[in-house]
């Protein structure tokens, strides 16, 4: 059951960011362009980095996922 849990967060996380791509080559405009790139990519990571500490279950992994996503939402 936690393989197929694992496997939906980083084929989502897959996803977002391929959507994102492809809204970087889509978008005309500087501003659409930062948009997408930004947007669906800080969800993708997300998801990834969720699955991935579900993947290891460790504190040390769940305490290092929980750090890069507050400093990427930060940023």
């Amino acid at each position: 059951m936690a393989e197929i849990i694992i496997s939906i967060f980083i084929l989502l996380g897959s996803f977002f960011i391929l959507i994102a791509s492809i809204g970087m080559v889509r978008f005309k405009d500087l501003y659409g362009r930062l948009h997408a790139s930004t947007e669906a990519t800080s969800f993708g990571i997300l998801l990834l980095l969720v699955g991935v500490s579900i993947y290891f279950n460790d504190t040390e992994v769940y305490i290092k996922t929980l750090l890069i996503i507050l400093f990427i939402y930060l940023t």
